[in-house]
């Protein structure tokens, strides 16, 4: 992978808003940056459109390391249409005060470009919904790293679903942890038009601790830190 470099990105928001579209009337948060949110904030950073965005998509590998879940905070508002008209309760989940590494792997000019952007973005970057801002985690946040491939069974990253279930144990690090738990990530998108639909994959996250996994896995090494990458 002579011409793939790595991009790590620490990041440490107030809070954090990463919608499950399931249901309207509870807005639900993946405890994570989603693939498409996270390579969504590198396009926005970069000032790219839609369809840069797509290319962005699909040039950009991802993994991401839950340092800190953070507190998952519930808040609830309840919108009125007129005064005959039902009264909907809607419910927001956000996590407060998460810490996430992000990990991005690319062709080198990419990954170079990117880094510049994070440093100086042509939009602000967000962490899911736009009340989400980016907050850099320490003074070097965003750093170019070189990538191996590797196979290992003993990671801190989330991983898919189908790795998990085949045989692993979750090994307890800290008290503040997040059990492991089955999600389904959008990783991609379909086109029709101007219409577009999520493409999705299963995969476990968790924080506080590590997975040992019953087989090796695929991933890559970022600076030696292996992360498996979507």
């Amino acid at each position: 992978m002579s011409d793939v470099l790595g991009l790590v990105v620490e990041v440490r928001p107030i809070q954090a808003h990463f919608r499950i579209p399931y249901n309207s009337l509870l807005l639900d948060s993946y405890p994570f940056p989603p693939r498409t949110t996270a390579i969504g904030m590198l396009a926005g950073a970069m000032g790219l459109p839609e369809e840069g965005f797509k290319k962005l998509l699909g040039g950009v590998r991802y993994g991401v390391i839950v340092e800190e879940a953070g507190s998952r905070v519930e808040e609830t508002a309840v919108i009125y249409k007129k005064p005959e008209a039902p009264v909907y309760p809607i419910t927001k989940v956000l996590y407060h005060k998460p810490h996430y590494r992000l990990f991005f792997a690319g062709r080198e000019e990419l990954i170079e470009r990117a880094y510049e952007a994070l440093l100086d973005p042509v939009f602000t970057p967000y962490l899911g919904d736009s009340e989400s801002l980016f907050y850099p985690a320490k003074k070097d946040y965003v750093r170019i790293v070189e990538v191996e491939e590797s196979q290992e069974s003993t990671l801190r990253s989330i991983i898919p679903e189908e790795a998990y279930s085949s045989g692993a144990r979750f090994f307890v690090l800290r008290r503040s942890n997040l059990t492991p738990r089955d999600y389904r990530m959008p990783v991609g998108f379909t086109y029709r038009g101007k219409k577009r639909r999520a493409i999705f994959r299963r995969v476990i996250a968790f924080a506080g601790g590590y997975v040992e996994l019953a087989n090796p896995l695929k991933v890559l090494l970022f600076d030696g830190e292996p992360v498996f990458a979507f």
